[in-house]
């Protein structure tokens, strides 16, 4: 009930908008947890280091939570963390890195009009030069993913 509310809320929200992309980057960033305002500052405190970057945060807990895990699967029952079973979970989510070929079969997909978006670009300026252009946008989208920031427009 509480899901279908929440559809039609952003529904309305992106209806209503006189800027759609924007409204659903709005909302996709919303739902991540990306910050709206000012980012804030995260700081790890290990012993008398303090960690702010928060790729060091980041990589600090992931080491500290894989040995732990490994640790406790260890003292337990001697076993490998390789040899446990991980049951599917069908509330999790899995995205492929973006190919190359998919950049290009998007760029081929498009109407091809003179028009542009909100990022000034148009279409069939994208779609004469996705040769040229289709490295660095599979690897702009490819990291959108994996860090999960994208666009705010």
């Amino acid at each position: 009930m509480l899901r279908e509310a929440k559809k039609r809320d952003n529904n309305r929200y992106i209806a209503e908008s006189a800027d759609k992309p924007k409204a659903m980057w709005r909302l996709i960033n919303r739902e991540i947890g990306k910050p709206t305002g000012k980012e804030q500052e995260l700081q790890l405190k290990i012993g008398n280091k303090i960690l702010s970057k928060p790729t060091e945060v980041t990589d600090k807990l992931n080491s500290h939570f894989m040995n732990t895990v490994k640790d406790l699967i260890t003292q337990k029952n001697n076993v490998s963390i390789y040899d446990l079973k991980i049951e599917h979970c069908p509330n999790s989510i899995f995205i492929c890195p973006v190919t190359e070929e998919e950049v290009i079969g998007l760029a081929k997909s498009l109407k091809g009009k003179p028009t542009s978006g909100n990022d000034d670009i148009p279409e069939n300026l994208v779609k004469q030069c996705i040769h040229l252009i289709k490295g660095p946008l599979t690897h702009i989208y490819n990291l959108s993913l994996t860090s999960g920031v994208f666009p705010v427009l």
